[in-house]
């Protein structure tokens, strides 16, 4: 008799629980099942994979196309690899490198693609469209703005956003219609990087910063430095809520979730990439200089590492910390944690690409060579399954 008040009481609870949990909708779960669903891998830009990547420069395949391949790729439930561009093409290439679909824009793609939940891949194009195309090839939908879409989408459950030289940050619903736009002074070429509570920070190439809330509106506004015109260079958000963004006059700096810099670093050249943040809040970014930084979240400096030519590539970091990066010279660059080399795999053009890290550990790179690369042991393909939905 003394337990059935007890008993009484749990099947409440659980029967709340069953009633409120449908109500919690967060802006994404940690730990996406997608391999790597967008540029920079996930909605913060972080660079982080979950998977070891490769230690050795194996060549697995290379695909060739007409035209180089600045896009950066994204790597699907089913092992499906996935890049834009210059000749306005969505490549969907299978884990073996066959030639899956291709899917033709009406101008040139430099953006990334993002892949939902649901399989759609997500894209924007020269040709001022907003793509979704279904993971057979087919068009979905398409969404017209008033410029060229050079900003790589970032996607959650059920939201699209992405950036526009209209000046706009368009925000959608995935089926396409519109849910709100923010209109701020200058291009917005950068990708949007969400944060957990669903703020949303964009770079705007006068260099403005800014913080909106999940509703569009403005939380604050802070002027970094001169922004960067091309779609590689958006914030990263660290595990404590700080912003690193990259500028034209050669700063790195890390901005507090109140607007106030906490910090920069000055290269003396540019930084045009998306900075990467590893587990332990390490910060690791290129520049035009030619250098590759490891910066600890204090400011300090962890390593440096010399390439032979500036760096545009943002760089992908494993699960073991080690660090992903491309360079002008035409090299993909792997680093130890600690700043000592692991291995190199030449190129025949520059690099401005980032790479994607796939589960069995390949490393997927594009080139201006007219490549997309798959570099890893290629033992390794049959034996690591993918993810299923």
């Amino acid at each position: 008799m003394q337990m059935q008040p007890l008993a009484h009481l749990t099947t409440s609870i659980l029967f709340i629980i069953i009633l409120i949990l449908p109500h919690f909708k967060p802006i994404q779960a940690e730990g996406n099942k997608i391999p790597w669903q967008m540029f920079r891998g996930d909605i913060r830009h972080t660079g982080q994979s979950v998977y070891k990547g490769t230690q050795a420069n194996t060549l697995k395949w290379s695909f060739k196309i007409d035209t180089r391949v600045t896009s950066s790729p994204s790597i699907a439930y089913d092992g499906t690899i996935y890049f834009g561009s210059t000749d306005g093409r969505l490549y969907a290439v299978n884990r073996d490198g066959t030639s899956k679909w291709t899917f033709q824009a009406g101008g040139e793609i430099t953006a990334s693609p993002a892949i939902g939940n649901d399989g759609t891949i997500y894209i924007g194009s020269r040709d001022k469209k907003m793509y979704a195309i279904t993971p057979e090839g087919k068009l979905k939908w398409t969404y017209q703005v008033g410029g060229i879409i050079l900003s790589s989408a970032v996607v959650t459950d059920d939201t699209l956003y992405f950036g526009s030289d209209d000046n706009n940050l368009y925000v959608l619903t995935t089926d396409g219609k519109l849910k709100w736009k923010y209109t701020a002074k200058s291009n917005i070429t950068a990708s949007p990087a969400i944060w957990t509570d669903g703020t949303i920070y964009l770079f705007e190439i006068s260099g403005a910063l800014h913080a909106l809330s999940s509703d569009g509106v403005e939380k604050w506004m802070k002027r970094v430095g001169t922004g960067v015109y091309d779609s590689y260079s958006s914030p990263s958000l660290g595990p404590d809520g700080i912003v690193y963004v990259g500028t034209d006059s050669g700063r790195l700096v890390a901005v507090k979730p109140n607007g106030t810099v906490k910090w920069y670093v000055n290269t003396g050249k540019a930084v045009h990439c998306s900075p990467a943040i590893a587990k332990d809040g390490t910060i690791v970014f290129g520049s035009y200089n030619g250098f590759i930084y490891a910066v600890l979240p204090d400011c300090k400096l962890k390593w440096s590492y010399k390439a032979n030519s500036w760096v545009e590539s943002s760089p992908a970091i494993d699960a073991e910390g080690s660090v992903y990066i491309g360079s002008s010279d035409g090299k993909l660059y792997a680093i130890n944690n600690d700043g000592t080399p692991k291995w190199s795999f030449q190129t025949k053009g520059a690099i401005e690409s980032s790479p994607a890290i796939g589960p069995d550990g390949t490393i997927y790179i594009g080139s201006n060579d007219n490549h997309l690369y798959a570099i890893g042991d290629s033992a390794q393909t049959s034996s690591v399954p993918m993810f299923e939905k």
